[in-house]
Protein backbone atom coordinates (compact mmCIF):
# COMPACT_ATOMS: atom_id res chain seq x y z
CA UNK A 1 0.00 0.00 0.00
CA UNK A 2 1.59 3.43 -0.89
CA UNK A 3 2.31 5.47 1.94
CA UNK A 4 0.21 8.57 1.29
CA UNK A 5 -2.65 5.74 1.58
CA UNK A 6 -1.56 4.57 4.22
CA UNK A 7 -1.36 7.94 5.62
CA UNK A 8 -4.52 8.78 5.12
CA UNK A 9 -6.23 5.51 6.26
CA UNK A 10 -4.52 6.35 10.05
CA UNK A 11 -5.33 9.94 9.87
CA UNK A 12 -9.10 9.56 8.67
CA UNK A 13 -11.88 11.39 10.73
CA UNK A 14 -13.64 8.99 12.70
CA UNK A 15 -17.14 10.50 11.42
CA UNK A 16 -19.75 8.04 10.96
CA UNK A 17 -20.79 9.16 6.95
CA UNK A 18 -24.56 7.43 7.59
CA UNK A 19 -24.86 9.55 10.99
CA UNK A 20 -23.72 12.35 9.02
CA UNK A 21 -25.61 12.05 5.98
CA UNK A 22 -28.61 11.47 8.26
CA UNK A 23 -28.32 14.36 10.40
CA UNK A 24 -27.55 17.23 7.27
CA UNK A 25 -30.21 15.74 4.78
CA UNK A 26 -32.47 18.47 5.60
CA UNK A 27 -29.72 20.78 4.68
CA UNK A 28 -28.85 19.58 1.80
CA UNK A 29 -29.59 20.40 -1.80
CA UNK A 30 -31.75 18.65 -4.06
CA UNK A 31 -28.56 16.83 -6.04
CA UNK A 32 -26.63 16.48 -3.20
CA UNK A 33 -29.84 14.98 -1.61
CA UNK A 34 -29.19 12.45 -4.48
CA UNK A 35 -25.41 11.24 -3.45
CA UNK A 36 -27.11 10.84 0.12
CA UNK A 37 -30.32 8.63 -1.12
CA UNK A 38 -27.44 6.60 -2.72
CA UNK A 39 -24.85 6.55 0.35
CA UNK A 40 -27.91 5.40 2.47
CA UNK A 41 -29.12 3.03 0.51
CA UNK A 42 -26.39 1.32 -1.99
CA UNK A 43 -22.96 2.13 0.48
CA UNK A 44 -21.17 -0.62 -1.83
CA UNK A 45 -21.61 2.04 -4.78
CA UNK A 46 -19.72 4.79 -3.24
CA UNK A 47 -17.02 2.13 -1.89
CA UNK A 48 -16.63 0.80 -5.53
CA UNK A 49 -17.60 4.13 -7.44
CA UNK A 50 -14.57 6.29 -8.43
CA UNK A 51 -16.00 10.01 -8.29
CA UNK A 52 -16.77 10.36 -11.66
CA UNK A 53 -18.89 6.89 -11.47
CA UNK A 54 -20.51 8.25 -8.42
CA UNK A 55 -21.62 11.51 -9.88
CA UNK A 56 -23.18 9.49 -12.62
CA UNK A 57 -24.90 7.26 -10.78
CA UNK A 58 -26.47 10.86 -8.55
CA UNK A 59 -26.86 12.25 -11.75
CA UNK A 60 -24.87 14.88 -10.52
CA UNK A 61 -21.23 16.32 -11.18
CA UNK A 62 -18.21 15.59 -9.36
CA UNK A 63 -17.80 19.07 -8.13
CA UNK A 64 -21.63 18.75 -6.56
CA UNK A 65 -19.70 15.06 -4.89
CA UNK A 66 -17.17 16.82 -3.48
CA UNK A 67 -19.30 19.52 -2.05
CA UNK A 68 -21.15 16.68 -0.33
CA UNK A 69 -18.76 15.04 1.15
CA UNK A 70 -17.39 18.46 2.78
CA UNK A 71 -20.64 18.90 4.04
CA UNK A 72 -20.44 15.95 6.03
CA UNK A 73 -17.42 17.19 7.38
CA UNK A 74 -14.66 14.96 5.25
CA UNK A 75 -11.80 16.35 3.01
CA UNK A 76 -13.23 15.31 -0.05
CA UNK A 77 -14.95 11.85 -1.90
CA UNK A 78 -11.63 9.63 -1.27
CA UNK A 79 -12.23 10.21 2.81
CA UNK A 80 -15.93 9.72 2.11
CA UNK A 81 -15.21 6.36 0.22
CA UNK A 82 -12.50 5.22 3.11
CA UNK A 83 -14.88 6.16 6.41
CA UNK A 84 -17.98 4.16 4.34
CA UNK A 85 -15.66 1.47 4.39
CA UNK A 86 -14.28 1.66 8.09
CA UNK A 87 -18.20 2.44 8.92
CA UNK A 88 -19.53 -0.87 7.36
CA UNK A 89 -17.22 -3.07 9.27
CA UNK A 90 -16.92 -1.44 12.68
CA UNK A 91 -20.84 -1.33 12.86
CA UNK A 92 -20.74 -5.17 11.63
CA UNK A 93 -23.88 -6.02 10.28
CA UNK A 94 -25.59 -3.11 11.25
CA UNK A 95 -26.92 -2.68 7.81
CA UNK A 96 -30.57 -3.00 7.23
CA UNK A 97 -31.70 -2.12 10.24
CA UNK A 98 -35.58 -1.60 10.87
CA UNK A 99 -37.64 1.00 12.19
CA UNK A 100 -38.65 -1.21 15.13
CA UNK A 101 -35.29 -1.78 16.29
CA UNK A 102 -34.10 0.57 19.80
CA UNK A 103 -31.48 3.05 19.58
CA UNK A 104 -27.88 1.55 19.02
CA UNK A 105 -29.19 -1.26 16.61
CA UNK A 106 -30.83 -3.52 19.17
CA UNK A 107 -33.59 -5.99 18.90
CA UNK A 108 -35.96 -7.73 20.67
CA UNK A 109 -33.70 -11.12 20.00
CA UNK A 110 -30.54 -10.13 20.98
CA UNK A 111 -28.57 -12.02 23.85
CA UNK A 112 -27.39 -9.42 26.78
CA UNK A 113 -23.67 -10.52 24.99
CA UNK A 114 -25.08 -8.92 21.84
CA UNK A 115 -26.74 -5.93 23.64
CA UNK A 116 -23.48 -5.34 25.83
CA UNK A 117 -21.06 -5.32 22.70
CA UNK A 118 -23.21 -2.73 20.68
CA UNK A 119 -23.61 -0.09 23.35
CA UNK A 120 -20.05 -0.70 23.49
CA UNK A 121 -19.58 -0.38 20.07
CA UNK A 122 -21.88 2.66 19.64
CA UNK A 123 -20.62 4.57 22.73
CA UNK A 124 -17.08 4.55 22.02
CA UNK A 125 -17.97 5.23 18.05
CA UNK A 126 -20.11 8.48 19.21
CA UNK A 127 -17.18 9.71 21.61
CA UNK A 128 -14.76 9.56 18.80
CA UNK A 129 -16.54 10.98 16.35
CA UNK A 130 -17.59 13.94 18.59
CA UNK A 131 -14.04 14.33 19.18
CA UNK A 132 -13.48 14.70 15.64
CA UNK A 133 -15.97 17.05 15.16
CA UNK A 134 -14.07 19.49 18.59
CA UNK A 135 -13.70 23.19 17.97
CA UNK A 136 -10.76 23.76 19.48
CA UNK A 137 -10.90 27.41 19.25
CA UNK A 138 -15.04 27.36 19.79
CA UNK A 139 -14.08 25.39 23.34
CA UNK A 140 -11.15 27.89 24.20
CA UNK A 141 -14.27 30.45 23.74
CA UNK A 142 -16.87 29.16 25.58
CA UNK A 143 -14.18 28.38 28.66
CA UNK A 144 -13.47 32.56 28.25
CA UNK A 145 -17.16 33.20 28.47
CA UNK A 146 -17.50 31.22 31.40
CA UNK A 147 -14.60 32.80 33.19
CA UNK A 148 -15.54 36.40 32.57
CA UNK A 149 -19.30 35.50 34.03
CA UNK A 150 -21.30 36.59 36.95
CA UNK A 151 -23.18 33.34 36.69
CA UNK A 152 -23.72 30.63 34.41
CA UNK A 153 -27.01 29.06 34.12
CA UNK A 154 -28.07 25.66 32.64
CA UNK A 155 -31.17 24.45 30.45
CA UNK A 156 -32.32 21.57 28.19
CA UNK A 157 -35.76 19.75 27.66
CA UNK A 158 -36.31 16.70 28.06
CA UNK A 159 -33.44 14.10 28.60
CA UNK A 160 -31.03 16.93 27.35
CA UNK A 161 -31.91 18.58 31.11
CA UNK A 162 -30.48 15.81 32.84
CA UNK A 163 -27.10 16.89 31.02
CA UNK A 164 -27.78 20.43 32.06
CA UNK A 165 -28.24 19.46 35.22
CA UNK A 166 -24.77 17.78 35.48
CA UNK A 167 -22.97 20.71 33.80
CA UNK A 168 -24.63 22.86 36.63
CA UNK A 169 -23.48 20.49 39.27
CA UNK A 170 -20.21 19.95 38.11
CA UNK A 171 -19.18 23.89 37.77
CA UNK A 172 -20.83 24.46 41.37
CA UNK A 173 -18.61 21.98 43.30
CA UNK A 174 -15.42 24.18 40.84
CA UNK A 175 -16.57 27.11 42.84
CA UNK A 176 -18.84 28.70 39.64
CA UNK A 177 -21.53 30.66 40.78
CA UNK A 178 -24.32 28.06 38.54
CA UNK A 179 -28.51 27.53 38.36
CA UNK A 180 -30.26 25.25 36.37
CA UNK A 181 -33.64 25.42 35.10
CA UNK A 182 -35.90 22.42 35.49
CA UNK A 183 -38.57 23.61 32.46
CA UNK A 184 -38.74 26.92 30.00
CA UNK A 185 -41.34 28.82 32.42
CA UNK A 186 -38.62 28.24 35.72
CA UNK A 187 -36.01 30.23 33.12
CA UNK A 188 -37.93 32.74 31.28
CA UNK A 189 -39.74 33.72 35.13
CA UNK A 190 -35.75 34.15 36.59
CA UNK A 191 -34.43 35.82 33.15
CA UNK A 192 -33.30 38.81 35.56
CA UNK A 193 -31.12 36.99 37.72
CA UNK A 194 -28.46 36.89 34.94
CA UNK A 195 -26.93 40.28 33.76
CA UNK A 196 -25.56 40.90 30.36
CA UNK A 197 -22.77 39.27 30.23
CA UNK A 198 -23.30 36.20 32.15
CA UNK A 199 -23.59 32.95 30.07
CA UNK A 200 -26.91 30.46 29.63
CA UNK A 201 -25.51 26.88 28.56
CA UNK A 202 -28.28 25.35 26.44
CA UNK A 203 -28.11 21.49 25.84
CA UNK A 204 -30.03 20.10 22.67
CA UNK A 205 -29.18 17.08 20.46
CA UNK A 206 -31.53 18.78 17.30
CA UNK A 207 -31.46 22.52 18.38
CA UNK A 208 -34.85 23.19 17.17
CA UNK A 209 -36.89 22.51 19.96
CA UNK A 210 -39.54 25.26 20.25
CA UNK A 211 -39.41 25.78 23.83
CA UNK A 212 -35.34 25.85 23.97
CA UNK A 213 -35.46 28.46 21.27
CA UNK A 214 -38.01 30.77 23.37
CA UNK A 215 -35.20 30.63 26.28
CA UNK A 216 -32.78 31.38 24.20
CA UNK A 217 -33.66 34.16 21.96
CA UNK A 218 -35.24 35.79 25.39
CA UNK A 219 -31.83 35.35 26.93
CA UNK A 220 -29.82 36.17 24.11
CA UNK A 221 -31.66 39.45 23.87
CA UNK A 222 -31.04 40.41 27.38
CA UNK A 223 -27.28 40.54 27.08
CA UNK A 224 -26.67 36.78 27.75
CA UNK A 225 -23.74 34.66 26.34
CA UNK A 226 -24.91 31.92 24.60
CA UNK A 227 -23.06 28.60 24.95
CA UNK A 228 -24.96 25.55 23.22
CA UNK A 229 -24.15 21.70 22.65
CA UNK A 230 -25.87 20.75 19.91
CA UNK A 231 -25.67 17.82 16.98
CA UNK A 232 -26.75 20.00 14.71
CA UNK A 233 -24.22 23.38 13.78
CA UNK A 234 -26.63 24.54 11.99
CA UNK A 235 -29.49 24.93 13.54
CA UNK A 236 -31.78 27.29 14.82
CA UNK A 237 -30.34 27.24 18.37
CA UNK A 238 -26.81 27.01 16.51
CA UNK A 239 -27.28 30.31 14.79
CA UNK A 240 -28.40 31.84 18.07
CA UNK A 241 -25.36 31.05 19.92
CA UNK A 242 -22.03 32.97 20.67
CA UNK A 243 -20.54 29.44 20.46
CA UNK A 244 -21.58 25.96 19.57
CA UNK A 245 -20.05 22.64 20.72
CA UNK A 246 -20.98 20.01 18.14
CA UNK A 247 -21.95 16.74 19.13
CA UNK A 248 -22.50 13.11 16.26
CA UNK A 249 -24.57 11.09 17.97
CA UNK A 250 -27.45 9.22 15.88
CA UNK A 251 -31.23 8.63 17.70
CA UNK A 252 -33.53 6.21 16.28
CA UNK A 253 -37.42 6.48 15.94
CA UNK A 254 -37.30 4.17 19.28
CA UNK A 255 -35.08 5.17 21.90
CA UNK A 256 -33.99 4.03 25.07
CA UNK A 257 -33.68 7.64 27.16
CA UNK A 258 -31.64 8.92 24.07
CA UNK A 259 -28.19 7.15 25.30
CA UNK A 260 -25.58 7.78 22.67
CA UNK A 261 -26.58 11.35 22.05
CA UNK A 262 -26.32 12.24 26.24
CA UNK A 263 -23.14 10.22 26.16
CA UNK A 264 -22.16 12.86 23.63
CA UNK A 265 -23.20 15.51 25.41
CA UNK A 266 -21.54 14.36 29.09
CA UNK A 267 -18.59 14.16 27.73
CA UNK A 268 -18.85 17.80 26.48
CA UNK A 269 -19.68 19.09 29.46
CA UNK A 270 -16.76 17.07 30.96
CA UNK A 271 -14.60 18.31 28.51
CA UNK A 272 -15.74 22.24 28.89
CA UNK A 273 -15.63 22.31 33.01
CA UNK A 274 -12.51 20.45 32.61
CA UNK A 275 -11.14 23.16 30.86
CA UNK A 276 -12.17 25.99 32.56
CA UNK A 277 -11.39 24.54 35.87
CA UNK A 278 -7.67 24.47 34.29
CA UNK A 279 -8.48 28.09 33.96
CA UNK A 280 -9.65 28.87 37.63
CA UNK A 281 -7.23 25.94 39.26
CA UNK A 282 -6.64 27.49 42.41
CA UNK A 283 -10.80 28.84 42.79
CA UNK A 284 -11.94 24.92 41.55
CA UNK A 285 -9.25 23.19 43.52
CA UNK A 286 -10.34 24.90 46.45
CA UNK A 287 -13.65 24.98 46.19
CA UNK A 288 -13.96 20.86 45.65
CA UNK A 289 -12.02 20.14 48.27
CA UNK A 290 -14.61 22.22 50.57
CA UNK A 291 -17.72 20.31 48.89
CA UNK A 292 -15.74 17.14 49.82
CA UNK A 293 -14.75 18.32 53.18
CA UNK A 294 -18.67 19.36 53.74
CA UNK A 295 -20.38 16.07 52.48
CA UNK A 296 -17.99 14.51 55.23
CA UNK A 297 -18.81 16.13 58.00
CA UNK A 298 -22.39 16.15 56.85
CA UNK A 299 -22.35 12.32 56.80
CA UNK A 300 -20.08 12.48 60.23
CA UNK A 301 -23.20 14.35 61.95
CA UNK A 302 -25.55 11.73 60.41
CA UNK A 303 -23.43 8.88 61.87
CA UNK A 304 -23.32 10.76 65.90
CA UNK A 305 -21.35 13.03 67.39
CA UNK A 306 -18.45 10.32 68.13
CA UNK A 307 -18.13 10.14 64.35
CA UNK A 308 -18.35 14.40 64.09
CA UNK A 309 -15.63 14.43 66.62
CA UNK A 310 -13.16 12.43 64.21
CA UNK A 311 -13.93 15.33 61.42
CA UNK A 312 -11.48 18.35 60.59
CA UNK A 313 -13.01 21.50 61.70
CA UNK A 314 -14.60 23.80 59.44
CA UNK A 315 -12.10 25.52 57.43
CA UNK A 316 -10.84 29.24 57.73
CA UNK A 317 -12.03 29.71 54.09
CA UNK A 318 -15.68 28.32 54.40
CA UNK A 319 -16.38 29.85 57.34
CA UNK A 320 -14.99 33.36 56.27
CA UNK A 321 -16.37 33.52 52.96
CA UNK A 322 -20.04 32.83 51.78
CA UNK A 323 -20.97 31.03 48.32
CA UNK A 324 -21.81 34.67 47.08
CA UNK A 325 -18.53 36.06 48.11
CA UNK A 326 -16.89 33.80 46.12
CA UNK A 327 -18.46 34.19 42.59
CA UNK A 328 -16.88 35.94 40.16
CA UNK A 329 -17.12 39.75 39.75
Amino acid sequence: MPAKRAEMIVNIKRIDPFVAARNEYPNLGEQEKRCADILLAQPEEVIRSSISEFAALANTSQATAVRFARKLGFEGYPHLKLSTVASIGYQAGSFGQESQELELGINEKDGSSEVLQKLINSSVLTLRQTADLCDLAGLNTAVRLVQHARVVATYGAGASNLVAKDCQLKFARLGKATINFEDNHQALSAIATLDPGDALIVVSHSGATPEVLSVAEEFVANGVNLICITNDAKSPLAKLAAVSLRTQAERKSIRVGATVSRIAQLFIVDLLTISWAQLSWAQAKGASEAASEAVVRSNARKGGTENWSRVRPIPERVRTKSSINRRER
